[in-house]
This record gives C-alpha cells, sequence and structure tokens, in this order.
C-alpha cells in the first residue's frame, strides 16, 4: 500500500510543476522522498541548464496518520498537501548559475503530519 500512496502522490503534485519536470520517487527509512527538478529553458545558450532540486520529504508520522484516515479526510489532507507544495514552489527562484556538469542547490520542503492535518 505504501508505495503505491508514493505514487498515487507523486500522481497528484505532478501537475503543480513544470511539464518538462524530472521527478524521482524513493522510500528513505519510513520516510517517502520525491526529488524535482527541470531543464530552464529560458537560456538558449545554456540548454541544459536546470533549476533547483526540490526535496520533499513527507514523513513516517504524516503517511501513518493519512493511512488511518477516511476518504474525505484524505481528500482534504491531499488539498492541504497541494496547497503548501504550489505556495513553495511560487517562491523558488531557480537556480541560473548551475551549469550541466554542476549539481544545482537543493530547496528541501518537509510535510509532516501538522500539514496533513490541516
Amino acid at each position: 500500500m505504501t508505495e503505491d500512496l508514493l505514487d498515487y502522490w507523486v500522481r497528484l503534485i505532478k501537475p503543480l510543476f513544470p511539464m518538462n519536470a524530472w521527478i524521482v520517487s524513493s522510500l528513505s527509512d519510513d520516510d517517502y522522498l520525491i526529488q524535482i527538478d527541470w531543464n530552464l529553458e529560458k537560456e538558449p545558450r545554456r540548454p541544459n541548464n536546470r533549476s533547483k532540486k526540490i526535496q520533499i520529504t513527507i514523513s513516517a508520522e504524516a503517511i501513518e496518520n493519512y493511512l488511518d484516515k477516511g476518504k474525505k479526510e484524505r481528500e482534504v489532507s491531499d488539498r492541504a498537501m497541494m496547497k503548501l507544495i504550489l505556495e513553495r514552489y511560487n517562491h523558488v527562484i531557480p537556480d541560473r548559475n548551475a551549469h550541466a556538469s554542476q549539481s544545482a542547490s537543493t530547496e528541501k520542503w518537509l510535510i509532516s503530519s501538522d500539514v496533513l492535518n490541516a
């Protein structure tokens, strides 16, 4: 069930990011990790310039609490998570100084029980 939930959350948040976003999800201990970055297409002379990486960590406690909820409560939690991610995404400043051979900086976002219980 937990891997299905991770896939579900990736499908849920994917439309919030650019269409060319690369999204990689994994398990880390009991947390979910979703890493996202994309090409910065506004710089034609540097076509491989990538955005700052975003790492979303959904805590094990948040996952457990989510799984204990009913369908309606889960829908409310999904909307709260999407709202938080969209708000943070709207404030991300892409790292335009990173070259293709360099790693761009990573912005880390935590989704805790507090977020999903909003």
